[in-house]
């Protein structure tokens, strides 16, 4: 029997009850992530903190601020808490984290729905050194990949770059060139789009229990609202029928 999977295999999983003694799977690339959001001004939590267990459309508040906002397509595309569906099969074959900093401030943020504490006016405001703030993030955070209770990959946030978004760069509009203007452009992201590939691609089972913990031991205050987003990217396999 010819299957869909690379080279045309069947691909058997444990948690899906094979045809004779084997499963047929539609197999594409794909990548699951999950996003939690922080605001300016407050202390981040040093508490360890959890990713992949607020599905979309669920209820969640901020890392370091308690209004409650509803997950969208923005935020995740897990289906269900901690788990895939019964039947699919995830490889993942790298795990990247994507925080994003400007150079100003953005002058209005969401209060209250999907958009809480997120920028709703991109018009720069306060200037911020981007580059010490994403490497407050990235060099303070630690992080660990967690399937069944065990540990796999763990690391500091600056071990798993990414390839999606913009990289680093500066520039200045401002009379002068000097940079200290509203309208100066500055972007850091975590890494030049050279993502960490995992040396063993990870095994995720339908109904196999996964997270991403992560913490700030130290604890910082941010000087801008921003988010981090996990993504673990690699091969799903799903049923055909």
């Amino acid at each position: 029997m010819q299957g869909p999977g690379p080279g045309g295999r069947v691909v058997r999983t444990m948690d899906y009850t094979p045809v004779n003694g084997q499963t047929l799977k539609d197999f594409y690339g794909y990548r699951l992530y999950d996003t939690i959001r922080f605001v300016a001004g407050t202390a981040v939590s040093t508490a360890i903190f959890s990713f992949f267990q607020i599905p979309l459309g669920g209820q969640t508040a901020g890392q370091n601020f308690a209004t409650q906002y509803t997950k969208t397509k923005i935020d995740t595309n897990l289906g269900s808490a901690g788990l895939l569906s019964k039947g699919r099969y995830f490889e993942v074959h790298s795990m990247q984290v994507r925080a994003l900093m400007t150079g100003a401030t953005d002058t209005t943020y969401g209060s209250s729905g999907i958009n809480t504490q997120l920028p709703t006016n991109a018009l720069g405001a306060a200037v911020i050194s981007a580059t010490n703030e994403a490497a407050e993030i990235l060099e303070q955070g630690y992080m660990s990949f967690i399937m069944d209770d065990k540990t796999y990959e763990e690391g500091k946030l600056i071990h798993f770059p990414t390839p999606y978004g913009l990289s680093g760069f500066a520039g200045s509009g401002s009379p002068g060139g000097s940079g200290a203007g509203t309208d100066t452009i500055a972007v850091v992201n975590n890494g030049f789009g050279r993502p960490y590939r995992l040396p063993i691609p990870r095994q995720i089972d339908g109904l196999r229990s996964f997270r991403v913990d992560m913490q700030f031991p130290g604890g910082f205050t941010p000087n801008r609202n921003f988010k981090i987003e996990v993504c673990l990217e690699g091969g799903l396999y799903r049923p055909v029928v």
